[in-house]
């Protein structure tokens, strides 16, 4: 039996943060400002949203969040900033130019100009300009990682705003970022996402290359480096953050890293039905302890925080939801079939989840999963709802198994009454899997 295995990125890693325990302030307690232009490059507005807790005793630590996207898709989260303020740091996510627009060195100039603003605005927003640090996912990861080992380096500092101010950083936190194009990449390739951010074949453009690896600018004066990378991970391979971390290593530079077992790119399941460990909100925690060793708590006012009124049952409304999946395969025998997971999220409130097991294909019916599902919340209007499918589809006619993994999410309001997926795989093995917003 051969296994294709589909993993779908649909929303930002950090969405899953809110299943964390120990946040210390609620969305209440932050202040959000969104959509600040930090800098203006070659015509292109970079923008940025930041999170202030409102119940500071001195200005805090602020905590750069760079979001992932193969340096190709780049979409700041106002959300990814509040997590981080709801610690007590001050939380900014970021833009900076794509790949498609401006080749390296820009994003990593972009990114540099970011800091920089912070240092400049520090005394508006709260900041200790003196503790800095920075985070992000896959290429996030790497630009986050590059910030921290390249401090000082003027062919990456750019000619942005700013300048009398240091871009430099006192912490990092990376998860699965590349750091070395020439290893466990092919160089030869021209359409792969490391080649579109050098502009042009790796092999080419070694030098060039050279520049953009974090690993090239390691020494003993950088700042502590977290680095987390999945063991299966099958896009950026784990040997980029064991390259890092030996090197760091060497260098004497204070880090930690930690193998995610089972896991694929983003912190997928490798396989459906095997947990990941640590987990995501574990992972998380690890982001947070991380920055609070490296740059120190954040002095918050507690006695100042108004109490918050509990939720009482009048609060709570019911809602009634289903969940539909639906199969599309040439394999409709009765040995085709369907084995997976869902859940139905808002914030880190599950509200629906359950399994899957759908059989014997050679009937249409047995090709649709629905359930319906009651429960109780505080008003969904206008929040993001989450729903997600995790599971294998076994097609006989082909004897293969394909394991597609999506998560979607919508803005809820009072028409949805159901939300799901269809599944369609062709015979020439290729799969569609499409978000479903059922309304009245």
């Amino acid at each position: 039996m051969k296994t294709l295995t589909i993993f779908l990125l649909a929303t930002s890693l950090l969405m899953f943060s809110s299943l964390l325990m120990g946040q210390i302030l609620t969305s209440e307690d932050v202040d959000v400002y969104t959509d600040i232009v930090f800098d203006i490059a070659d015509g292109h507005e970079l923008l940025l949203d930041i999170a202030v807790p409102k119940y500071l005793k001195s200005p805090a630590p602020a905590i750069v969040d760079i979001p992932g996207g193969a340096w190709r898709k780049v979409e700041k989260k106002a959300e990814d900033a509040v997590f981080y303020a709801r610690h007590g740091f001050i939380g900014i996510s970021i833009t900076h130019r794509t790949s498609d627009v401006a080749v390296f060195p820009a994003a990593v100039h972009d990114c540099k100009t970011a800091i920089r603003w912070v240092r400049a605005n520090a005394g508006k927003y709260n900041i200790d300009p003196n503790r800095i640090g920075v985070t992000g996912v896959s290429s996030g990861g790497h630009l986050a990682t590059l910030l921290g080992t390249s401090g000082g380096d003027e062919y990456l500092e750019g000619d942005g705003d700013f300048q009398k101010f240091s871009s430099e950083v006192q912490a990092v936190v990376n998860h699965f970022g590349p750091t070395d194009f020439l290893q466990n990449y092919s160089p030869e390739s021209k359409n792969t996402p490391p080649a579109l951010f050098i502009g042009g074949d790796l092999a080419d453009n070694k030098e060039k290359v050279r520049l953009a690896n974090p690993i090239t600018y390691i020494d003993s004066t950088d700042p502590p480096i977290w680095i987390g990378h999945g063991e299966l991970d099958g896009m950026v391979p784990i040997a980029q953050s064991e390259i890092l971390f030996d090197a760091l290593k060497e260098a004497n530079v204070p880090s930690k890293f930690v193998k995610v077992r089972n896991a694929d790119h983003m912190y997928f399941r490798h396989k459906w039905d095997e947990e990941i460990s640590p987990t995501i909100a574990e992972l998380y925690q690890h982001t947070i302890d991380w920055f609070m060793q490296s740059l120190g708590t954040p002095d918050i006012n507690f006695s100042a925080i108004p109490p918050k009124e509990s939720r009482s049952a009048e609060e709570l409304k019911q809602y009634s939801l289903f969940y539909r999946l639906t199969i599309t395969l040439p394999g409709h025998t009765e040995d085709s079939y369907c084995n997976g997971q869902f859940f139905i999220r808002s914030g880190g409130e599950i509200l629906a989840k359950g399994m899957i097991s759908l059989k014997d294909f050679s009937m249409k019916k047995n090709r649709v999963f629905q359930k319906q599902v009651t429960f109780l919340s505080t008003n969904l209007s206008d929040k993001l709802i989450l729903w997600n499918f995790r599971g294998e589809i076994f097609d006989s006619d082909m004897d293969i198994l394909f394991e597609p993994g999506q998560l979607q999410n919508e803005t809820f309001d009072a028409d949805i009454t159901g939300v799901g997926f269809d599944i369609i795989i062709d015979s020439d093995r290729s799969i569609k899997v499409n978000k479903k917003v059922f309304r009245n």
